[in-house]
């Protein structure tokens, strides 16, 4: 991986690469220049820079057809699409960065309802809502990497703490959403994700695995670290006692539902994600008017 690694060096290492990239494509595009070039040169590789060019071009395209909505995504603090309403089902969210200077962010999975929100909202709704998120924490890793100097990635951390058979988390409805954002991320995003951390994963995380590989990219998939948490066989009291993870977090800086001590009782929050309860272990009861919500939509 060449994340955290000085970016002069990536640039100089890669120069050559980055010129065949931009010559391959007219000119360098605009709003981009030699570091957004470098990350396609490191996802693609330097020898395929008509694949690269290709990516970058759809990238393109795709920023200028759906532009109404995702532009606004170049605020770090902007809130996707209908947001309020869909995190009463989806329960995620940035938490702080990790020893590296990676961005953290957490999908609560366990106290969401990803089968309910599918019943209430539209795909296309949910589906905007997670490119959104993806496209500001690529643009805010691009701004933290030219702050440091070096190249920043996004770890992200999926508590799958009260997951089980009946909870909905196998509907292949969400994970084909799941899929098409990480999909769209490859040519997008390229160099986003440094690793995909599951905590705690259930007893039906096998069934869950062989689904979503079904959907979601072989390159996402190969950056997926699996850490028992406290309620399995091996009972991990925390993220951080995970060997593939044990070097990126500060206690400090990682929740408490993730073993660590922070609660974000400081910032005012009644927790660190979507300012629910870092106690809560279940799935959150149903909006009073979800059943309102289903038969709009439908």
């Amino acid at each position: 991986t060449e994340s955290g690694r000085d970016v002069k060096e990536l640039l100089k290492e890669h120069a050559a690469a980055i010129k065949a990239l931009e010559d391959a494509l007219g000119g360098m595009p605009e709003e981009m220049d030699e570091l957004w070039l470098l990350r396609y040169v490191l996802s693609f590789g330097a020898t395929d820079v008509a694949k690269a060019a290709a990516a970058v071009r759809k990238a393109i395209e795709f920023r200028k057809n759906n532009a109404e909505w995702l532009r606004a995504a170049r605020d770090e603090n902007a809130l996707p699409p209908r947001d309020a309403e869909v995190k009463e089902y989806i329960k995620v969210g940035r938490h702080k960065r990790a020893t590296d200077g990676s961005v953290v962010f957490i999908v609560r999975s366990g106290v969401s309802r990803p089968s309910d929100a599918l019943s209430a909202y539209s795909h296309d709704l949910l589906l905007k809502h997670q490119v959104f998120m993806a496209e500001q924490n690529y643009r805010l890793c691009d701004k933290y990497t030219r702050e440091s100097g070096k190249l920043i990635k996004l770890i992200s951390i999926n508590d799958m703490t009260g997951i089980g058979f009946t909870t909905g988390h196998s509907d292949r409805r969400f994970m084909k959403i799941i899929g098409e954002n990480s999909h769209t991320s490859e040519f997008c995003h390229p160099q986003l994700l440094k690793a995909m951390v599951v905590y705690n994963p259930p007893k039906i995380f096998q069934m869950l695995y062989s689904i979503g590989k079904l959907f979601i990219s072989q390159k996402t998939f190969d950056k997926m670290a699996v850490c028992p948490g406290a309620g399995s066989m091996k009972k991990l009291k925390s993220v951080k006692d995970c060997p593939a993870a044990s070097a990126l977090f500060d206690p400090a800086d990682l929740p408490t539902f993730l073993g660590g001590e922070c609660t974000c009782a400081s910032r005012g929050l009644n927790g660190c994600i979507a300012n629910i309860s870092n106690d809560r272990s279940t799935q959150f009861p149903l909006p009073a008017d979800h059943a309102a919500r289903v038969k709009a939509a439908k």
